[in-house]
């Protein structure tokens, strides 16, 4: 969990600094104007009161999205990793499949096994095509996010690539919820699309 707060620590970083830069200038401007004289004191004044403003948005910033990815991660019964802090996230599977299966039969049986797992649940099929599909989970929740799939086939090798990522696209930290989809997710498409050596889909 310690490795998860640090990575929210960084991820957090600049926006973090923003708002100190902002408070620093604002302070700093206040006792200014308040005594011309001392500028010099009131500069150093302002810049501290900025770090320490920037430090504790950082703490709370990062204590509060791993609290919240403890929980998103719990919820699926995953350990919390550092990595839950990236984004977007994402990961690739690579599996021998019969020779001429196509791209919509993989995507097919991919939305068929991410129908039936109970959590994450799916509330939204935004697109489902020839080797593509995307879906958002947990419409209801602070942090819904958009899973986009896709599957490219090359002779008798299927490549699936996976990206989650929050569907408010402008946050930086989305207290673990894109990564714990893809990851409860992930072994379900893996399994979607293997086939036994009798060329029978598994799933």
């Amino acid at each position: 969990m310690l490795s998860y707060w640090l990575a929210a620590v960084r991820r957090s970083a600049v926006s973090t600094v923003l708002v100190a830069v902002v408070v620093s200038g604002a302070m700093a401007g206040v006792l200014i104007s308040e005594d011309t004289s001392t500028w010099a004191g009131s500069l150093l004044q302002g810049t501290l009161f900025g770090l320490v403003a920037g430090a504790i948005l950082a703490v709370a910033i990062a204590t509060s999205n791993t609290w919240n990815a403890r929980r998103a991660a719990a919820r699926h019964g995953l350990p919390l990793m550092a990595e839950a802090a990236s984004l977007p996230c994402t990961a690739e599977i690579r599996v021998p499949v019969p020779a001429g299966t196509t791209p919509y039969q993989l995507t097919d049986s991919v939305l068929c096994a991410l129908k039936k797992v109970p959590a994450p649940r799916i509330d939204e099929v935004e697109e489902f095509t020839h080797g593509k599909l995307t879906v958002v989970c947990g419409s209801s929740s602070a942090n819904p996010v958009r899973l986009h799939i896709s599957i490219v086939t090359d002779r008798n090798i299927a490549t699936v690539t996976m990206d989650a990522r929050p569907v408010t696209t402008w946050k930086r930290l989305d207290g673990g919820a894109s990564w714990s989809v893809l990851t409860a997710f992930e072994p379900h498409v893996s399994k979607a699309v293997q086939y036994d050596t009798d060329g029978t889909n598994i799933s």
